[in-house]
C-alpha cells in the first residue's frame, strides 16, 4: 500500500484527476498541449481546478497535431507554461495525492514522455485508472467506456468534450459513482485498484 495511505481514512484522500490533450497518440513522439488538473475528494467535492496550455515552438506551418479533436490553434499556446514548469506544476499537485486518469496509461505516456525529454520524472501515486474502474463493472463488455459514454451514464456533463480541464472534471465528477459501484469504502480497498 502507498505509504501516505497508513492510517487514513478514505475520506481523507485527494485525489488529482488529471487530463491531457495531445499532438497525436504517441507518447514518445508526440506531445502535451494542454493540461487539466481538478483536486476533489471521494465524495466528489471539488477542491481546485487548474488549466494550462504548453507552449510549443518547433512544428511547421500547419494544423497541430490532432486539430480536429482537440481544437487547439497555435495562438492558445503563447498564453501557456513551459514543459518545465508543468512538470513541475504537476509535481506539486501529485505530492500527497492519487494520481486519477481515464485511460491512465495514455496520459502517463505522454506525461512520462515530456519528462524523460527533460531529464526529470513524474511521481506518481498510484495510478487509479477510471476507465479500468468502469470495464471492471461490466466483464461482458455490453457498455462502451469510453469517457464521454461513462460520464452520460453517470448523469454528469461535460460542456467541452476534448478540453483537458472540462475531461478531468467529468472523471472527477464521475469518480465517487465509481468508488460506490465498487463498494469501495476503505484505503485498504483502494488499494487494490492501485497501480498500471
Amino acid at each position: 500500500m502507498l505509504q501516505f495511505l497508513e492510517n487514513k481514512s478514505l475520506s481523507d484522500l485527494r485525489f488529482a484527476v488529471v487530463d491531457t490533450e495531445t499532438t497525436g497518440l504517441s507518447g514518445t513522439d508526440d506531445f502535451v498541449l494542454q493540461l487539466g488538473v481538478v483536486i476533489c475528494r471521494s465524495d466528489g467535492t471539488i477542491e481546485e481546478q487548474y488549466e494550462t496550455f504548453i507552449k510549443r515552438f518547433f512544428w511547421k506551418p500547419g494544423r497541430l497535431g490532432a486539430f480536429k479533436i482537440h481544437g487547439i490553434k497555435r495562438s492558445d499556446l503563447r498564453s501557456g507554461i513551459t514543459p518545465q514548469q508543468m512538470i513541475a506544476r504537476l509535481n506539486n499537485y501529485l505530492n500527497e495525492t492519487i494520481f486519477v486518469a481515464h485511460n491512465a496509461k495514455f496520459d502517463i505516456g505522454f506525461l512520462n514522455g515530456e519528462a524523460d525529454r527533460l531529464n526529470t520524472q513524474i511521481k506518481y501515486n498510484g495510478p487509479l485508472d477510471t476507465l479500468k474502474l468502469s470495464r471492471a463493472l461490466d466483464p461482458k463488455r455490453t457498455n462502451s467506456h469510453r469517457l464521454g459514454d461513462v460520464t452520460k451514464r453517470y448523469g454528469v456533463v461535460v460542456t467541452r468534450p476534448h478540453d483537458a480541464l472540462a475531461d478531468a472534471l467529468g472523471t472527477a465528477l464521475v469518480l465517487p459513482h465509481l468508488l460506490g459501484a465498487h463498494n469501495i469504502t476503505t484505503t485498504e480497498q483502494l488499494a487494490t485498484h492501485l497501480g498500471a
